[in-house]
């Protein structure tokens, strides 16, 4: 008995992708991961993040596209 099996290729070739994140695009993304890891309240104006810690640390990240 003969098995009907279909076969699918991924194409991985990604030479044509010409995707660009926004700057605030890239604060959210690093907000959402620094939560995972810190306990503390963050805040963001468009291009930089700011981070204070329970303990009273600040922290400022700023963002430019190089």
């Amino acid at each position: 008995m003969k098995e009907n099996v279909k076969s699918t290729e991924l194409n991985t070739d990604l030479d044509g992708l010409d995707y660009k994140i926004s700057l605030e695009d890239m604060l959210l993304d690093l907000k959402v991961l620094l939560k995972e890891y810190y306990c503390a309240t963050f805040s963001d104006d468009g291009k930089s993040l700011k981070i204070t810690l329970s303990n009273g640390q600040k922290f400022l990240l700023s963002l430019t596209t190089v």
